[in-house]
């Protein structure tokens, strides 16, 4: 059985209108048809003018019995009956024709869709994920998990259709053009993840986001480490090759069982335990005040355990380092911890 999305255009919308059209145009081509033939006929036939043979076969298709304009002849009478077979028939056809069209949920379909872009329009500061392949389904999990807004793109109809059946949002059009990005809120999305199984593709989709909107964060998977650089050069800000890491994690599975296992713990989000980074914004209290001032692990549980500065790494700070605006802490505790820890350092204005 295929797609439900198998045979649409790029453009679900218009698609829907085109079928409805082509529907209703059948119908009408049929009842025209019949109409046509029982003028003929009774004009053929039975000898009537124009108008009365018009008459005659409107209150036949009709079945409404009004009286004939004249005894017909046996002929006609045997035409009449077959002129009714074939209303009756159009009429059966017309009606289940527009309620297989309701029931396989083309109209349902359309009013999903259209609420679906009326969410799209609301989003803001979401994050985009383009492929919805295993690594892009396995990325949206993780942004369920996390509770961030995001929307979905592909192209291919099957995904989509997993994609919907999980309830995420969704565009369904190639991920390289313009127009699907723009569909998806790009200009007002803090993130993109170009997640496709093509470099080229990924390289292209970069170029599209950052023209579109030059402050995106965009994270891209690379298939080949010989890209990585390429993809940098694009604008991604962050590439990733995903066969790299799992190659590293398999050989540090096999010589450092024990940390692997630690930073599974710490990072799985089955666990108690999470990492996460905070960033220290300009208004934030803390700014100019030490590690040691603040006393974060006595006042939020968290242990802090680096500071990311200006592109450079402190690791293990000592407790006299001062806090400086643009920081990002880099710390280890469990949710609540981590929440108070937020409040801390971004409390809202």
């Amino acid at each position: 059985m295929g797609s439900a999305y198998e045979g649409w255009e790029i453009d679900y919308l218009e698609k829907f209108k085109v079928r409805l059209r082509n529907q209703l145009l059948i119908v009408f081509s049929l009842i025209l048809s019949v109409t046509t033939l029982g003028v003929a006929g009774y004009i053929l036939i039975e000898k009537m003018k124009f108008i009365d043979a018009l008459y005659m076969t409107i209150i036949t298709l009709s079945t409404v019995g009004f009286k004939e304009v004249k005894p017909l002849s046996n002929v006609g009478k045997i035409f009449t009956s077959g002129l009714i077979i074939a209303g009756v028939g159009t009429f059966a056809y017309a009606v289940s024709s527009f309620s297989r069209f309701l029931i396989e949920g083309e109209v349902k379909k359309l009013f999903y869709l259209r609420k679906m872009e009326d969410k799209m329009k609301r989003l803001k500061d979401h994050i985009i994920v383009c492929g919805f392949g295993r690594v892009g389904e396995r990325i949206c999990e993780e942004l369920v998990k996390e509770n961030v807004p995001f929307v979905v793109i592909d192209s291919d109809p099957e995904r989509i259709e997993h994609a919907e059946s999980k309830g995420y949002l969704f565009v369904f059009k190639d991920t390289t053009e313009t127009e699907a990005l723009i569909k998806a809120g790009i200009e007002r999305a803090s993130a993109l993840i170009a997640a496709l199984g093509s470099d080229a593709d990924n390289l292209f989709l970069i170029l599209a986001a950052k023209e579109l909107n030059p402050n995106i964060r965009v994270v891209a998977r690379a298939n080949s480490p010989e890209n990585e650089k390429k993809l940098y050069k694009a604008g991604a800000d962050k590439v990733v090759t995903p066969y790299t890491i799992g190659a590293v994690r398999l050989a540090y599975a096999a010589l450092r069982p024990l940390v692997v296992d630690f930073v599974e713990f710490a990072t799985t989000r089955d666990t108690k335990l999470y990492l996460e980074e905070i960033t220290v914004r300009e208004d934030s209290p803390v700014v100019g005040k030490s590690l040691a001032e603040l006393d974060l692990r006595r006042k939020t549980g968290v242990t802090v355990i680096a500071i990311i500065r200006e592109g450079n790494l402190v690791r293990n700070p000592y407790p006299d380092e001062k806090l400086m605006a643009g920081d990002n802490l880099i710390v280890l505790g469990s949710k609540e911890e981590i929440t108070k820890v937020n409040e801390l350092i971004s409390p809202k204005s």
